[in-house]
């Protein structure tokens, strides 16, 4: 049996009555909703039966969640299997349950619905602190220590799948990094941060304690929309604000530099400098492209994929990073003529090499024929600036530097946005601005220009 009681004017708790327990005591099922203020009266009657026709459905089936006794850790889990898993791309997935690696020590046991501001902004204030840094060195403590002791090597390494020489330095209390030390806890059912000392003195940055909060506001998000919770505490728990840095890039003199360097380097790394710098193109976007994506006749690039590394797994290839990323741009006649050069090198190598020829399928391949690792460009350039001593940059910066070029030649900031694959206009504005705003004086000049035509010509 099912019934409502009204809270306030637009708010009910629901009831579900499942019989009684073995002492006689009613068991029952409760649930508060709030139904939207602009509903008519009819209307919301009728969403009031709803809701509890499928609140009754619910815990008749076994499927609902109380958010009362659930925890977040618990709710996490279910997060991840019934959403996270299914809708995120694999890369942000990843980065997620690295992130989650953090939250859940912290918070996990709190039951849902008892979550508060102050509990989150508690966490965010602890994130600031020495020693929360995963990419750092883990020294097991000695609860650690004692409990390793009575297991043999053999055993460890049959359980945990961690190399001998890592479980003989587990049990002799030497430092082993961040992956390691979770998979340890994680097999044997360890608090992570008693058994473990972190050595890092560095700190997060505001940026990666505002993922933090991303990550809690959507699984508390997805809590609101599954109805078990009636508001989200994250919308009340505000994380300190990031300071955006400007973007860094080559300007015209440094980029004639560095392609002055570039003419004596290997031909594919200097069509991967050239192809970065003449459309804006991601790592992953650069080491994702196919021959296919290229028509040699119009001069077009069709962007509609890219590669990441994922731990455990290694390189994977997925959608970009927005809906605006899957773009096609015109590149230069000069990066063309260097992809045509490119691919001839490339037939000459599957020639040479005959039946070892690896036969990878994109555009950026070692000798052999082999794809190259998504990290290739990043270490390479970054070897190449040094080698050449000129001013450091990464590899991603080529991107602004792109940017910075097509802004400084008068290019209207939509078209940049587009070769960009900005999902907002907004977003190349944010980032460029310090870009935009150094071409003020540039049109102050041209009126001066205009006005000394115009007394001319009276």
């Amino acid at each position: 049996m099912a019934f409502y009681e009204k809270i306030s004017e637009h708010t009910y708790r629901l009831t579900v009555c499942q019989g009684y327990d073995s002492k006689g005591k009613k068991l029952r099922k409760r649930k508060t909703i709030k139904l939207d203020e602009t509903l008519t009266p009819k209307q919301a009657e009728k969403e009031l039966n709803r809701q509890m026709v499928m609140f009754e459905n619910e815990v008749l089936n076994g499927v609902y969640l109380d958010g009362e006794k659930i925890t977040f850790a618990e709710f996490t889990q279910k997060w991840l299997e019934d959403y996270a898993e299914k809708n995120l791309a694999l890369t942000t997935l990843q980065s997620y349950k690295i992130i989650l690696n953090r939250i859940l020590p912290a918070i996990g046991h709190i039951k849902l619905a008892k979550i508060q501001p102050h509990h989150l902004i508690q966490f965010y204030n602890n994130l600031t602190e020495e020693g929360v840094r995963l990419d750092g060195k883990f020294t097991p403590t000695n609860k650690l220590t004692k409990y390793l002791e009575p297991l043999t090597i053999a055993h460890m390494i049959k359980t945990t799948g961690i190399s001998s020489k890592t479980c003989r330095r587990l049990k002799n209390g030497q430092a082993t990094n961040y992956a390691t030390a979770q998979k340890l806890c994680e097999v044997y059912k360890l608090d992570f941060y008693r058994m473990f000392k972190s050595n890092s003195t560095n700190t997060l940055t505001t940026k990666t304690i505002r993922n933090h909060h991303i990550v809690i506001h959507s699984i508390l998000s997805t809590a609101v929309d599954w109805n078990i919770l009636m508001n989200n505490p994250a919308e009340r728990a505000k994380p300190q604000k990031v300071t955006k840095s400007k973007a860094k890039y080559y300007n015209d003199e440094q980029v004639a530099e560095m392609l002055n360097a570039l003419s004596s380097e290997p031909l594919m790394y200097m069509t991967m400098i050239y192809l970065a710098i003449d459309i804006g193109l991601r790592e992953g976007e650069l080491t994702g492209l196919k021959w296919e994506d290229i028509n040699f006749n119009t001069c077009e690039i069709s962007i509609n994929k890219q590669r990441h590394y994922i731990a455990g797994i290694g390189d994977v290839e997925g959608k970009p990073k927005t809906d605006a990323g899957m773009r096609t741009v015109t590149a230069s006649k000069t990066v063309i003529s260097l992809l045509k050069e490119y691919k001839k090198q490339q037939t000459e190598n599957r020639l040479k090499f005959g039946t070892a020829w690896q036969n990878g399928e994109y555009v950026f391949l070692h000798e052999d024929g082999k794809p190259i690792s998504t990290q290739r460009p990043y270490k390479w350039f970054t070897s190449f600036l040094k080698c050449h001593n000129l001013p450091k940059i990464t590899f991603h910066q080529l991107r602004h530097t792109n940017a910075s070029l097509l802004i400084s030649s008068g290019e209207d900031i939509v078209t940049v946005s587009g070769r960009l694959g900005h999902a907002d206009k907004n977003v190349t504005l944010n980032t460029y601005s310090h870009i935009i705003k150094s071409k003020e004086a540039q049109v102050a000049n041209k009126m001066d220009e205009f006005y000394d035509k115009l007394k001319i010509s009276s």
